[in-house]
């Protein structure tokens, strides 16, 4: 869906917009499960995302279309309903979170081209594109860290416990750049993320995952848990970030197994991090692909939180020059892999990839080239 169709639609049925925000996806190179245990991650923003246009009204109602689906709902701002559509529960929560400014009426359409439930933060966009919203119209001169920090109290009200990681990102992005954020003090530094001919591919399994309805808060609760023990039987530690590699050997006897296994995937996964942002520093791609290879090994070995689907696809690039390196990305239990490629695919590549998988699945899979682009607040509105 591109942002003129989405402009038309909203000039046909408002007129002229007032305000108009781009939040874009995200991907993520590297630190997978890293940013709720106070970690380190490797993130971009991407060049697909959600569009809106918005004008304010002199009603107390949001009337908001959905372009993708056509789908319009309206939101009484003094007496808020239970959401109709999958989709406008992620505006209510970001309307409660923002309870303590005055919010009036505004015309809204959106859409885009995020896939949902791939682990590409399209809801993370949904919700922090409409906060940006609401600070345009409003004049509310909010702050990168203010939209950021209330669009994750928006999310959490939804029942995932998930990090910073996406909602930063998807503000504070920029071009050509990734992001070495560090979740203990919440501080980042930006990586010129010059590839050459490489490229970074998304492949998406197309298998929907709902991080409510899994066992992404309980990976959580096992990391808690294992700090706890390591608190009590070990050293002082306030997350699994505190620890090195080398002191692994140490604490495998002081956790059961299950637990020893996610400390251990964190503990190596942020390790891992930190060596690719030295090998895309270094330009040794090779590396930085060996990473990711490693990166899913620990994610779906140790972690469990792969499926039949992505170890599939990071499988099949093994036997393929074209490929460097690939991983799961994203919460888990389906959506996207990420890829790192020698080059733009050749046509024979892809179709081979979606034939297989189709013929094991009986689903083709989505195959995107993803750029690096800017955030909310750096991009031109």
């Amino acid at each position: 869906m591109d942002k003129e169709a989405i402009y038309t639609t909203f000039k046909d049925t408002f007129g002229i917009p007032d305000v108009s925000v781009f939040a874009p996806g995200r991907a993520n190179i590297i630190g997978e499960h890293t940013d709720y245990n106070d970690g380190f991650v490797l993130p971009f923003a991407i060049n697909h995302g959600v569009w809106f246009y918005a004008r304010r009204n002199t009603s107390d109602k949001l009337s908001i279309i959905a372009r993708d689906t056509g789908e319009q709902t309206v939101i009484d701002l003094h007496r808020p309903s239970n959401p109709v559509f999958g989709w406008d529960r992620f505006f209510m929560q970001v309307l409660q979170a923002m309870s303590g400014h005055t919010i009036k009426g505004a015309d809204i359409v959106f859409g885009g081209d995020l896939p949902i439930g791939a682990g590409i933060s399209s809801s993370s966009a949904i919700t922090c594109g409409f906060v940006r919203v609401l600070d345009l119209l409003h004049d509310l001169g909010l702050g990168s860290e203010e939209i950021v920090n209330t669009a994750i109290t928006a999310e959490r009200g939804s029942g995932v416990r998930g990090g910073i990681m996406d909602q930063y990102t998807i503000v504070n992005g920029v071009k050509n750049k990734a992001i070495l954020l560090d979740c203990s003090t919440n501080s980042h530094s930006f990586i010129d993320l010059d590839l050459g001919q490489h490229q970074l591919y998304l492949i998406n399994t197309r298998v929907k995952h709902n991080l409510v309805h899994t066992d992404y808060n309980n990976r959580r609760a096992q990391c808690e848990e294992a700090v706890s023990l390591l608190q009590q039987h070990y050293r002082p530690v306030m997350a699994l970030r505190d620890l090195r590699v080398d002191e692994l050997y140490k604490i495998e006897k002081l956790l059961p197994d299950t637990l020893f296994n996610r400390a251990s995937f964190v503990i190596q996964e942020n390790q891992r991090v930190l060596d690719a942002v030295e090998a895309i520093r270094l330009k040794n791609f090779a590396q930085l692909g060996e990473l990711l290879y490693a990166s899913h090994d620990g994610l779906s070995q140790m972690y469990d939180v792969s499926c039949e689907e992505l170890d599939w696809l990071v499988n099949f690039t093994l036997d393929h020059d074209d490929f460097l390196g690939a991983r799961m990305m994203g919460g888990g239990f389906g959506g996207c892999t990420i890829n790192l490629t020698t080059g733009i695919l050749d046509y024979n590549t892809v179709s081979d990839i979606e034939k297989k998988y189709e013929d094991r699945f009986g689903i083709k899979p989505d195959i995107m080239m993803v750029l690096c682009e800017d955030g909310i607040l750096n991009k031109g509105q």
